[in-house]
């Protein structure tokens, strides 16, 4: 067999054992600490697309909520805005009907809502 082969075939009979046995065949996601909003249950994945769209909702980095290297530490006072604002945007999307109206549509209601891309919300200026 050549190593191309090999290269290939690998992966997917790791990943065929893995379903068959009920584990992936790679590491566990990490234990994830002070997770306070977010499910305790949530994959790297999940984690990893829900804190990309923060930082593209409200134009920031990591670093704007987290201390790098250490995310489960509170010293940036962003971190506990951001879990108010989770909350928030969780109501809003669980009364979205009585909020918006019958005929709000789905994924409308998310960070960039309001932030459009920026740290700090904008006020209206007509």
């Amino acid at each position: 067999m050549t190593k191309r082969a090999l290269k290939v075939l690998v992966p997917m009979i790791v990943v065929a054992t893995g379903a068959l046995s009920g584990s992936t065949g790679f590491a566990a996601d990490p234990p994830y600490k002070n997770l306070q909003i977010l499910p305790k249950t949530i994959t790297k994945a999940e984690l990893d697309a829900t804190m990309d769209g923060f930082t593209q909702q409200l134009g920031v980095k990591c670093t704007f909520c987290h201390i790098a290297d250490q995310f489960d530490k509170d010293d940036r006072p962003h971190k506990a805005d951001g879990r108010r604002m989770i909350k928030m945007v969780n109501d809003l999307k669980a009364k979205k009907t009585e909020y918006f109206g019958p005929r709000a549509k789905e994924g409308v209601v998310t960070c960039g809502l309001c932030h459009r891309g920026k740290a700090e919300p904008e006020p209206f200026v007509p």
